[in-house]
């Protein structure tokens, strides 16, 4: 009777492994975060959004995005300061 239901529990913690394994979890990526984490995270890890604020990011943006046009720079700027 013992085994029968140990049995029985290794299906069902196999069936929810399963189960949680199939599951996908998409988050699609907006344009910016894309750019962000093209241009920038090449260098350096990903940073929290939240670390600076607008004209922080801005500057730090501008020192560091040489090789981004003025659009890029705008659309990664729009991702960082956005409210989450």
């Amino acid at each position: 009777m013992e085994r029968k239901l140990l049995h029985w529990w290794f299906v069902a913690i196999g069936l929810l492994v399963l189960i949680y394994g199939c599951q996908t979890i998409s988050r699609e990526m907006s344009p910016g975060e894309m750019l962000y984490r093209a241009k920038c995270s090449s260098c350096h890890s990903v940073i929290a959004t939240s670390s600076y604020d607008r004209q922080e990011w801005r500057l730090y943006i501008d020192k560091y995005g040489k090789k981004m046009t003025d659009d890029e720079k705008r659309i990664v700027l729009e991702y960082l300061v956005k409210p989450d």
